[in-house]
Order: structure tokens, then C-alpha cells, then sequence
């Protein structure tokens, strides 16, 4: 097998994640047969949920050349959880070898492109079952993920509107044809200027042993603000310096008739291919923002924009 095939952005992560990484001993593995097929994901449910009571679901989707376990333990969203009082799901990518899985997002990545796997069936499937037994709130359902699992959170928010109600992607951008983009949903991105896997301006990464061409930020942010009807001027805002860790950050706002806050961009100036508050190696990845935390941003939207609010404004 050879490297190049299986997304190495992320193959790093491996390593920087730990390549041991262990599901938290209250997050369960749970399979699905998807097309003759056995799908498996990770479920966490927080403590302070009562038996019953309808949640949340956030989808916390890997980058390429890791897998569920890796997610949990690079995201910290399961501590999130526990915190804010949502349940996370953290699925399987398909891949060769059992830790170096990736999903099929459109024009990327490795193994699931190369199968044409059917993700998006697998991820509707999976929600429906939850919905189904797991008092997961249909209206509630959101989902991110970095790289390669942000680039299939937009084809998640491109062809499942009606099961996603927002999503917020980090270090990966829109991976379909926008003619594939069905309807309006709220977006959430965070992007660092120095990633040389997913470069903000777009293009082939310096690090990246991909071939494929990614979508710039302006281009991906440019098709949601044209499907959601958001006013093309965002509200532009450079936030409060508080670290000295090399980066800042910008944060750019774009609304609707209804909704002030329906696309946010958070532009890191300094950061590279990493998560917002949670630092990772620089040597490898670039540096990590420590001004803004992706986690706590993320439930804040996600919070605000239950599923009817995706409706066009």
C-alpha cells in the first residue's frame, strides 16, 4: 500500500493524537451493516443525561489516516460533552489497516475515494438509528470534523439538510460540487493562514501527498453565502490578543434576514493544520491557536441553530 494513497495529512495525526489512542472507558463501540457492509462508530453519552431525556448529537468525523479513537482523544469533545450536556459520535472512516481509515468527501481522500464508499449513507444511517434509540433530538443533530472529516462534514451538509442542522468545520473545505448543495444550512469554520496540508488560499499543500486541489476558504464560505442568502459583507472583527503563541485570530460574520450569526469564519493568522485550543506538535502540524477554543465556539453555534432554522431567510 502505498503512502501517498491514503491521505497522509493526516497520517500524522497517528502520531501527534497518539497512535495507541484509547476510547475513554465510557465511550462504546457500536456497528451497523451499511451496504453488506459492518460500519462501526463510537458513542459517548455524558453522565448528567437522565435516561429519557432528549439530547443533542454531535458527529465528530476524523481526519484522513486516523480513525474514531484519534478523534476523541485530538478533539477533547467527549470532555465537552460531559460539560455542556450533548452526546458525540465519533464514526469509522473505511481504510486497508483498522487505524488508517478515511472518508470519501467528494475529490478526497485515499481508500474511501478510491471504493467510492458511501459515506453519506452510512452517516444517515447511523443518525437514524440514534434518533430511533437513543432519544437523540432529530432537530439537534450537528457535525464536525478536521481535514478530511471536515471536508465530508460539508458533504454531509450538502446532501443530508434534512438529518444536519449545522455544521462547523476545521482545517478542511468544501469537497463536492456546489451544484450538489441542496439547501441552506449554517456554517462554522475555523482555518489557519500557515496549514500546509489544506491551504487557506486553496490549491495542492506543501505537506499534502495528495495530488487533488483543494478549495480555498473564500470559494467554500462564497457558495454557503450564496445558498443560505446571507449578506455577501461580513462583519469583520479582529478578537483580543491573550497568548503570546505566535497567532491571531479574525473573525469574520455573515447574515441573514433572520439570523445574525449564520456563517462565521474564525481566519487564524499564525495557525496551521491543528484544532483551536487544543495544542498538538507545531514541528508537525504548525502552530495551534490557543486564543479561541474550537470546542466551546462550536457548541455555542450549534446551540443556536436548531434544524429549522436552515430554512432559506
Amino acid at each position: 500500500m502505498k503512502i501517498g494513497k491514503i491521505i497522509p495529512v493526516l497520517i500524522i495525526l497517528l502520531f501527534t493524537a497518539g497512535s495507541m489512542a484509547k476510547a475513554r472507558a465510557d465511550t462504546k463501540e457500536y456497528t451497523l451493516d451499511v451496504d453488506h457492509a459492518s460500519r462501526t462508530f463510537l458513542i459517548h453519552v455524558p453522565k448528567n443525561i437522565t435516561h429519557g431525556q432528549s439530547v443533542p448529537l454531535v458527529i465528530a468525523l476524523h481526519g484522513g489516516g486516523t480513525s474514531g479513537k484519534a478523534m476523541e482523544r485530538f478533539s477533547g469533545l467527549s470532555e465537552s460533552a460531559e460539560k455542556y450536556g450533548f452526546v458525540v459520535a465519533y464514526p469509522n472512516g473505511t481504510g486497508r489497516l483498522k487505524r488508517i481509515l478515511t472518508w470519501n468527501s467528494g475529490n478526497c481522500c485515499g481508500y474511501a475515494q478510491n471504493q467510492n464508499t458511501d459515506d453519506v449513507a452510512f452517516i444517515r444511517k447511523m443518525i437514524l438509528s440514534m434518533v430511533k434509540h437513543s432519544h437523540i433530538d432529530p432537530s439537534r443533530v450537528y457535525a464536525t470534523g478536521i481535514s478530511n472529516g471536515a471536508m465530508m462534514a460539508y458533504r454531509l451538509a450538502a446532501e443530508l439538510p434534512d438529518e444536519i442542522a449545522a455544521i462547523a468545520a476545521v482545517s478542511g473545505t468544501l469537497d463536492v460540487d456546489p451544484n450538489l448543495v441542496r439547501a441552506p444550512i449554517p456554517i462554522l469554520h475555523f482555518h489557519g493562514t500557515d496549514d500546509q496540508y489544506v491551504p487557506f488560499e486553496g490549491g495542492h499543500g506543501k505537506r499534502s501527498m495528495e495530488k487533488n486541489l483543494h478549495t480555498s476558504v473564500a470559494d467554500t464560505i462564497k457558495v454557503w453565502v450564496r445558498i443560505n442568502g446571507a449578506d455577501p459583507t461580513p462583519r469583520v472583527e479582529e478578537l483580543p490578543k491573550r497568548y503570546d503563541d505566535g497567532t491571531h485570530v479574525i473573525r469574520y460574520t455573515y447574515r441573514t434576514n433572520r439570523d445574525d450569526k449564520n456563517i462565521i469564519l474564525y481566519k487564524i493568522i499564525g495557525g496551521g493544520h491543528t484544532w483551536p485550543g487544543k495544542p498538538h506538535l507545531k514541528l508537525i502540524l504548525g502552530r495551534t491557536t490557543t486564543e479561541i477554543s474550537a470546542n466551546d465556539i462550536m457548541w455555542e453555534f450549534f446551540s443556536a441553530h436548531p434544524k429549522k432554522s436552515t430554512r432559506r431567510e
